[in-house]
Formats: C-alpha cells, sequence, structure tokens
C-alpha cells in the first residue's frame, strides 16, 4: 500500500492521489495538487500522516470515484479535521446509502480499517462488547467490533444509532466519553494515556495481572442516524449526544449531479437529464414533504440512468 503527499503545482484543479495506482480529480480552487511521495493525505489545508493498514482487507475499497465533487470534498476534509483533533463524528440524513457511503470513502482515503455494527431494536451489549461463544467443546468471550475497534485502533462505524434501545446508550457513552469499558471476562478497556502511565509506574506483568487493556489513540466511532423526529426513532440523550461531532449530510447540488449524469450517459440529453434531475429536486423540497410521499432516492439516479 502506497501512502501519499499532496503539494500545489499549478493553477487549474485539484488533484488528490491515494496511491500511484489510483487518482482522484476535483476542482475545489484554483490550484492544481500532485502526488509527490507516500506518506500524507492532504485536502486543502488539512493534512493528515497515513500508515500500511496491518489488515488490509478491512479497508473498504473501490468507494471513491475518480472525480470526487465538490460537496464530497467539503464533507471529506471536515471528517478529517475532525479525525485529526481526535473526536468522534455522527453523520446525519435522510434514509439512503449516502452517510455509509461517505464513512467508507474517508476510510478509503485515509486507509482506516473498519468495524461495522448495524444497530436495531435487536441489539444488545453483548452484541457491541463480547459474546460467549463455544469453541472446542469450552465457552469463551469473543470481542465484539467495539472492542477490536478499541483495542486495534480501528474506527467504529455504527449504523441506525436512533433505533437502538436506551439501555444500551450507556456502553456508547462510557466508550465515547471516557474510552472506557468493563468486559464480561473480567477485563477493562482505559484510554491510552492512563495506560501508559500506569505501564511506567508498574509494568507490563502488573497491568496483565490487573486485566487492563489499553484503548488505541487512533480509535474512532462514526455514526450514521436519522433526525427525529422527523423519521421514526428515539432522539439521542443530550450526555450522548454531546459526545459528537454532527454534520447534515445532504445530496449533491443540482448542478454537480447534472454534471455527473451527463459523463454517465454522454448520449442522452442534456435538457432531457435536466428535466429529469429538477422532477428529483422537487420531490426533495419542503414544500413537496407536506404531499405524504416517501423520500424519493435521488442517489439512484445514476445507476437508473447508466
Amino acid at each position: 500500500m502506497a501512502n501519499l503527499c499532496i503539494k500545489p503545482a499549478r493553477s487549474g484543479q485539484q488533484l488528490i492521489c491515494l496511491n500511484r495506482k489510483h487518482t482522484f480529480l476535483v476542482r475545489l480552487s484554483t490550484r492544481f495538487y500532485s502526488s509527490e511521495s507516500d506518506k500524507v493525505v492532504t485536502i486543502g489545508s488539512v493534512k493528515k500522516t497515513i500508515s500500511v493498514p496491518k489488515n488490509p482487507e478491512l479497508v473498504p475499497k473501490s468507494y471513491l470515484p475518480k472525480s470526487i465533487p465538490k460537496e464530497t470534498m467539503k464533507d471529506l476534509k471536515w471528517m478529517m479535521q475532525k479525525d485529526i483533533l481526535g473526536q468522534d463524528i455522527f453523520l446525519l440524513g435522510r434514509p439512503g446509502p449516502l452517510r455509509r457511503t461517505l464513512a467508507q470513502q474517508y476510510l478509503e482515503l485515509t486507509q482506516r480499517e473498519m468495524e461495522y455494527v448495524s444497530l436495531s431494536r435487536d441489539t444488545t451489549e453483548s452484541d457491541l462488547k463480547q459474546r460467549r461463544e463455544i469453541s472446542g467443546g469450552t465457552a469463551h468471550y469473543m470481542d465484539q467490533s467495539a472492542v477490536k475497534a478499541a483495542t486495534e485502533g480501528r474506527i467504529l462505524v455504527l449504523e441506525g444509532i436512533e433505533k437502538v434501545e436506551r439501555n444500551v446508550l450507556p456502553v456508547l457513552n462510557n466508550l465515547l466519553e471516557n474510552r472506557e469499558m468493563h468486559l464480561e471476562d473480567g477485563r477493562l478497556l482505559i484510554p491510552a494515556q492512563r495506560y501508559d502511565s500506569l505501564l511506567a509506574d508498574h509494568g507490563k506483568e502488573v497491568l496483565d495481572e490487573w486485566r487492563l487493556v489499553r484503548v488505541s489513540e487512533d480509535f474512532r466511532v462514526i455514526a450514521l442516524g436519522l433526525p427525529v423526529p422527523k423519521y421514526v426513532g428515539s432522539p439521542l440523550d443530550p450526555p450522548l449526544r454531546s459526545r459528537f461531532q454532527a454534520r447534515d449530510v445532504k445530496h449533491l447540488p443540482f448542478g454537480q449531479q447534472l454534471d455527473i449524469l451527463a459523463k454517465i450517459a454522454p448520449n442522452v440529453d442534456k435538457e432531457t437529464l435536466s428535466q429529469i434531475l429538477s422532477f428529483s429536486h422537487t420531490l426533495l423540497t419542503e414544500e413537496s414533504s407536506g404531499l405524504g410521499l416517501p423520500d424519493f432516492p435521488i442517489e439512484n439516479l445514476p445507476r437508473s440512468i447508466s
């Protein structure tokens, strides 16, 4: 895996390269950016050093388009800023794959490993922490996605956070606020800074006896949810909501979507594409929301036209 460094070269467009085999072009400013090394990802003035993933099979692939729209690049830049600050992210938006796709695009861009949990009313603490399984005739506690993400420094993607039962939320709140979690097998996850301090004072053997486990400083949470009460679900409690940095993820503006459709279907008259897109945007306006119609899946237009 080759990482990258991007620096301005000439005016015109902005080029972002994930590695030497993949190049992504987007018009964001009046400068042209080109790849010269393989250590840093830069979007505008935001830079982030990336490293080779230990488990590349856990890194999303083929989600970044060759030409990244300007609005998507703004979202990716915002996510990178929060990641650098060590803050957890809450992506809000209407039903559909847009929020999940954006999260996977960011993980692919920064080469981060992902642990994914689809939350529902049936989700319990065991689904996030540990589940008891039988192996070789003996029952063992097996770490689940939240524990593996915390200890391995991965990004935990939680989709449907507005659906989860309230008795599960304290587990998430403690993990987000304090980076702590009590496990069923007696271990305790603690933040990296506290673990390192205890390690310097007592040594690894003592910490193992105390059954303390270090939470990686690279651990992050990206929650995907719907705005409630517009949609069905439970609003987040203020203490949990305050742990996230939230962003409203919207569909692309008319002009950018029209350019994408024109590239996908060059044989279709642009006026026809414009009328189809205009009708789609009309169904998503505030005025049309009173009709009682379900949200129009505008993100499916490129697939249907192609």
